[in-house]
């Protein structure tokens, strides 16, 4: 504090909670009373440390020990006449923690867009009329801590991600604010909940082919990552038709004929896309096998028996042939 050039009587007051008397001060005399006209003990707290004399700078010094948020406010020199001491007036700021932030922003989001993240938080540094204090910001995402090139430069209260896509999903946000040095406590979690339609569709258990034999089932579940949830639709191309109640995840065919096979494709879509795939149904008939081991078992009898047969008459005919020689002779 410089209260240059002052030569009548004067009092340091400060305007806080409450406005308090501090110091007496006796400027010709160079003489400096401790007031005790506070609950706050100024009396122990408080140490005069001088003041320059009119030819050097006019300066008034003193110390307050052990601060206490009572004592943040504005402290001024004013005369028993209610004058205000010209150049006597210096405010001190107690610092606090800043209040819990706060984050505000789109919760849900659609792939492919820029997203800005907002922290929000107050000083509660006093006095409430303080000058402006440096308050910065400190962001993570799933508690990992967010540097430059992570998405966004750290530091200001904005965090914008620059086209978001499917991978981070479910990722939470939270940021803290610092003043003077004083963390805040983190804020709560800002959860992305992305918006996304269909990429690629799976086939679980096959590829685009499915090979079966008649009479057995067919069973083929068609999913898709979507958010939200997509609806899904079999559609039976070969014949342009939808397969009645099949507008699920699951094509199942509990037997299979040869009527059944051919192209199928699963559609899927939701409000932020849609994607389809084919799948080739193939049945392969018991029948043609059957018939064909039947047919040959009948016709090896046959050939079986006949050539028995001829055996028999070349034995008959050689037999007789022999027997007519003998009796010639």
């Amino acid at each position: 504090m410089n209260p240059a050039n002052v030569s009548f009587l004067y009092y340091v007051w400060v305007n806080g909670w409450v406005a308090v008397r501090l110091l007496l001060v006796l400027p010709k005399s160079h003489r400096v009373w401790v007031l005790n006209t506070s609950h706050t003990g100024y009396t122990t707290r408080i140490r005069y440390t001088g003041q320059d004399s009119l030819s050097q700078t006019g300066q008034l010094r003193f110390t307050i020990y052990k601060v206490t948020v009572q004592d943040a406010g504005t402290y001024y020199c004013q005369g028993n006449n209610g004058q205000t001491v010209t150049g006597c007036r210096q405010v001190l700021v107690v610092a606090q923690k800043p209040t819990t932030p706060t984050i505000t922003g789109p919760a849900s989001p659609v792939s492919g867009e820029n997203v800005t993240l907002t922290c929000s938080s107050s000083s509660r540094s006093l006095p409430p009329d303080h000058p402006p204090l440096t308050m910065t910001y400190i962001w993570r995402r799933n508690r990992t801590l967010l540097k430059y090139g992570d998405g966004s430069p750290t530091g200001g209260d904005d965090l914008t991600i620059t086209h978001i896509s499917r991978e981070i999903q479910g990722d939470i946000y939270s940021c803290q604010t610092v003043e003077e040095g004083l963390e805040s406590d983190w804020s709560h979690g800002h959860v992305l909940d992305v918006l996304y339609g269909p990429d690629q569709i799976q086939f679980d258990g096959t590829s685009d082919k499915l090979e079966v034999e008649e009479g057995k089932p067919a069973t083929v579940r068609c999913s898709a990552d979507c958010n939200p949830a997509c609806t899904v639709t079999w559609w039976d191309i070969s014949r342009q038709t939808v397969i009645a109640g099949q507008e699920e995840a699951v094509l199942s065919i509990p037997a299979v004929d040869v009527s059944v096979s051919g192209l199928y494709t699963c559609h899927v879509n939701n409000s932020h896309g849609s994607a389809s795939r084919n799948l080739t149904l193939e049945v392969s008939s018991r029948g043609v096998t059957e018939s064909g081991v039947v047919s040959i078992v009948p016709v090896a009898a046959v050939c079986s028996v006949l050539i028995v047969v001829i055996a028999v008459v070349v034995i008959v005919v050689v037999c007789r042939k022999q027997r007519r020689g003998g009796n010639t002779v």
